[in-house]
């Protein structure tokens, strides 16, 4: 292994302005090569060298590049070096330069040489070349992360991303709540048959709209028509009745008006008579009490008081028989001032308020007979009961049906009396608890990819063993599958479409999201 005698001499160090140097000067033998021309250095240290006058031209400031070599038994050893000429002659050479920009590794280099000949050890190649080679390599990993950062950069992003999508799919997993099954839904009304028969259905086909009223269909039979002739005869006699107790009524009326007529006329006569009578008594009475005097006088004799005493008796008899007549008068007006007028007053033997009570008898079996037909006339009819459009159609013209067939299956087309079409969706049961009303999802249809908002209006448990759901106004709600296994139970769920929904297909597949907080999930988690 080759070594390099250490030659004893002067050590000294750059100075700086201040005039103290800032590394160590060695007269170590070392040269400069430059453009390939090797210039012996006098003295050099790890900040920069100098050498002879008159060797290389060079003026002050001037940089350039070479390599700084050192020959040792076993050969040559150089680092590459950039310099400055820092002191140059008059004539124009260069005399001390110093290193700038030097690479760390070959700074080290040059730091081991010069700490090994300022201890006396030996400098073997093997120490230098080490720190040679390890300046080399780190310069060059230097290089190669320089010319390959994109590469790194491209490594940390993917890795990045790929952090970023587990994080994502994680996230998704916890928070997202996706529907097992979720179709468009609107209230759906079934139009059946009121009664046996052959079906006549008018010219209708699914998807048409139809205004409320319109005849959808008839149904009529044999028996409904030998029932309304029935009815309608009976209804004729029914009226024949009440037109005679009309009449009956009426001239009830006028009799019982003529009699108290007559009773009021009579009580008048009898009033003023009565007012005569008593005018009499009272002269009478005077006359008799002159008679009394008289006969007590002689002037008057007992038989003519007497008579006079027997005329005031019977004007007293004549006013207690008109008081009688009035009586019975009065009572016979208090008697058709209740509505039962005396025999005297009736005509064929009905009072007004038996003909009253007789003509209300036929009118109420009248309105039940017209209700009858009316009903036997609209059984076999059946209209629209509010603007919708026809969801299917489940029999065909000229089929027998039965009573309660449904017949056709409407929707009510969406007004601001009825909710606009919604989405049912069937969500996994364990997750109810953190569905609420009120909450804000996202769907997508099968017909578009767009994800759209909705909010759920209503939450309920579902089991498909009990397939049948219904709105508040009893109206069926559709779209759910039918086939679901009986065994298995869902939460159910009807969003609201924060848009217009108008455009979707009734029964149209779709996909319900429902994501839920951590704060909501955890609460979930812990019961709390």
């Amino acid at each position: 292994m080759g070594v390099a005698a250490i030659n004893t001499g002067s050590i000294h160090t750059f100075q700086s302005r201040s005039g103290a140097r800032k590394f160590p000067r060695i007269e170590f033998p070392a040269q400069i090569e430059i453009d390939g021309v090797l210039y012996p250095t006098k003295e050099w240290s790890v900040g920069g060298f100098s050498i002879a006058d008159e060797k290389y031209p060079g003026k002050k400031g001037d940089k350039h590049h070479g390599h700084l070599c050192f020959e040792l038994p076993v050969g040559r050893f150089s680092t590459p070096v950039q310099f400055e000429v820092m002191r140059a002659s008059e004539s124009g050479y260069a005399m001390g330069c110093q290193f700038y920009s030097l690479n760390s590794g070959h700074q080290k280099t040059l730091q081991s040489i010069v700490d090994t000949y300022l201890t006396g050890e030996t400098i073997s190649l093997e120490s230098v070349t080490s720190y040679g080679v390890k300046a080399q390599l780190h310069e060059e990993e230097v290089k190669r992360m320089q010319q390959n950062w994109w590469r790194f950069a491209l490594v940390a992003l993917i890795s990045v991303a790929i952090i970023t999508v587990a994080a994502l799919m994680v996230q998704s997993r916890i928070l997202n709540i996706t529907s097992q099954h979720a179709a468009v839904s609107q209230p759906v009304l079934s139009q059946r048959s009121y009664n046996n028969g052959v079906l006549n259905l008018s010219d209708f086909k699914p998807g048409q709209q139809v205004k409320e009223g319109d005849l959808l269909f008839s149904v009529f039979t044999e028996e409904g028509t030998d029932l309304l002739a029935k009815d309608k005869q009976e209804l004729d006699k029914v009226n024949s009745k009440i037109n005679y107790l009309q009449t009956v009524l009426r001239q009830s009326k006028e009799s019982v008006a003529r009699y108290n007529s007559q009773l009021f006329k009579e009580l008048q006569l009898l009033s003023e008579k009565k007012d005569l009578l008593t005018e009499e008594l009272q002269t009478r009475e005077k006359i008799l009490r002159l008679y009394d005097t008289g006969f007590r006088k002689g002037s008057v004799d007992s038989v003519t008081r007497e008579l006079e005493r027997v005329e005031t008796f019977e004007i007293k008899r004549d006013l207690l028989s008109l008081d009688a007549e009035i009586e019975a008068i009065e009572s016979q007006l208090d008697q058709i001032l209740l509505g039962v007028p005396p025999k005297e007053a009736q005509i064929s033997g009905k009072s007004p308020f038996e003909a009253q009570s007789q003509l209300d008898i036929l009118i109420a079996e009248k309105d039940k007979l017209l209700e009858e037909i009316e009903r036997l006339k609209t059984r076999g009819l059946a209209y629209a009961p509010c603007d919708c459009y026809i969801v299917a159609i489940n029999a065909r013209d000229g089929q027998i049906v039965q009573t309660g067939t449904s017949v056709f299956e409407l929707s009510p087309s969406p007004s601001p009396d009825r909710g606009q079409r919604s989405i049912l969706a069937l969500m996994p049961l364990e997750k109810a608890e953190l569905l609420k009303i009120g909450m804000e999802v996202e769907y997508k249809l099968a017909s578009n990819d767009t994800k759209q908002i909705g909010t759920i209006e209503h939450v309920q448990f579902y089991s498909a063993a009990n397939a049948d759901i219904y709105n508040e106004e009893g109206e069926s709600l559709s779209g759910l599958p039918k086939t679901l296994p009986r065994l298995n139970q869902y939460t159910l769920i009807k969003v609201v479409p924060q848009q217009g929904a108008e455009t979707t297909i009734v029964n149209e597949p779709a996909t319900v999201i429902a994501t839920v907080s951590w704060k909501d999930v955890f609460k979930h988690w812990f019961n709390l």
